[in-house]
């Protein structure tokens, strides 16, 4: 499917409009060069999942990883920053062993939202391996697991390495946008 985005603001309606159908275990793969909007299609779909029109969702870039929660999933303890022991330690495993608090210079930083989420309890994770090399990633946040039970929205996926990807595995929804910068003419995204 090719769909034409003539501004950023297109770009991320077609994010509220993956988010609206998302599910547990959902796997996006967005590829473009730099400049392509694949932050500004995350920030939408954040926005819509969590029914938070100013959310702040900037690029992950240099943290690596950003963990969005919603209301319901704190009160279920499963905020590293609120749930206790068992909670951390749960989502310390799935950062690697590191917190993912940007104020410690850990790996990432966890979001908290102040909407409802569409699917309640349910983790995002919105990562930008772009930095590291590639395979490393694999080394710091067990994506296998995140893959299964969380939502992840994965810009530069092909530094994810070969022993997280492969032609079948994750399963996923492919996104490549076309086109850089905001004045980009033919810019579009083709999803498989």
């Amino acid at each position: 499917i090719r769909v034409s985005l003539v501004d950023v603001e297109a770009t991320e309606r077609l994010g509220a409009l993956l988010a609206h159908v998302a599910q547990p275990g959902d796997v996006i793969f967005l590829s473009g060069q730099l400049g392509a909007g694949k932050t500004s299609l995350c920030r939408g779909y954040l926005r819509h999942f969590f029914c938070d029109a100013r959310l702040d969702a900037p690029s992950p870039s240099y943290l690596i990883c950003f963990d969005y929660t919603d209301s319901a999933q704190r009160l279920l303890g499963a905020d590293p920053g609120i749930g206790g022991t068992a909670a951390k330690e749960e989502s310390d495993a799935a950062c690697g062993g590191v917190h993912c608090d940007a104020a410690n210079g850990s790996l990432g930083r966890v979001r908290q939202t102040s909407g409802h989420a569409l699917v309640p309890g349910i983790r995002v994770l919105h990562l930008d391996p772009y930095r590291l090399p590639t395979g490393k990633v694999a080394s710091l946040i067990d994506l296998r697991s995140a893959f299964e039970r969380d939502i992840c929205l994965i810009e530069w996926p092909e530094r994810l390495g070969a022993q997280l990807v492969d032609d079948t595995t994750p399963a996923r929804l492919e996104l490549s946008l076309l086109g850089v910068g905001p004045q980009a003419r033919g810019r579009c995204a083709e999803l498989k």
